[in-house]
């Protein structure tokens, strides 16, 4: 089979989005064995983030699709994920409240752009965040005693800053971006 008939990227990114459900069934299961293997399994969909990305680039893929799916597969991971874990009660609703609110508006600026005809690219810090936003949701999937609370709170404090502060960016360069269409 042509490595080129099979673009890679989407479906490391498709991959990303079939590990949705399993993640968040294994996370309301609510059990020490379903939230390791949830955690595995968040942990594979999180590094095909980066891998997707880098295939795309290095394999010469880049499509527009892909830099359209590549985000929305993203943020539907961290939020079908935070969602399972707020209603087990082991993730702050706020702190998702603020995080989903971020990134239905970029996405909302996104969807904007691409019907402008205008890409939306990502920024450093929109990148940082979704780093930081996966490792805070991994930490709290892990089934480890309050002694990795710490921890865990720092995640989600850098997630929450780089949420806010890459949102903050967007809306800043939005403007610029939407008016060149």
């Amino acid at each position: 089979m042509n490595a080129r008939r099979i673009h890679w990227p989407n479906a490391l990114t498709f991959l990303r989005v079939a590990l949705i459900p399993p993640v968040v069934a294994l996370t309301l299961a609510r059990t020490d064995a379903s939230d390791w293997i949830a955690f595995f399994a968040f942990g594979t969909a999180a590094l095909t983030d980066g891998l997707d990305g880098y295939v795309a680039r290095r394999m010469q893929l880049v499509s527009s699709t892909g830099q359209l799916l590549d985000p929305l597969a993203d943020k539907m991971l961290v939020t079908a994920a935070m969602v399972a874990l707020v209603v087990v009660g082991r993730f702050p609703a706020w702190a998702a409240i603020v995080i989903v609110a971020r990134e239905v508006a970029v996405s909302v600026l996104r969807f904007v752009a691409s019907r402008r005809g205008r890409g939306f690219p990502p920024s450093l810090a929109g990148k940082a965040k979704t780093g930081a936003q996966l490792f805070a949701v991994l930490f709290y999937i892990l089934p480890l005693g309050p002694d990795w609370d710490v921890v865990r709170h720092v995640f989600l404090g850098a997630a929450l800053v780089l949420t806010v502060g890459s949102g903050i960016d967007y809306l800043i360069r939005a403007p610029r971006l939407l008016s060149d269409a």
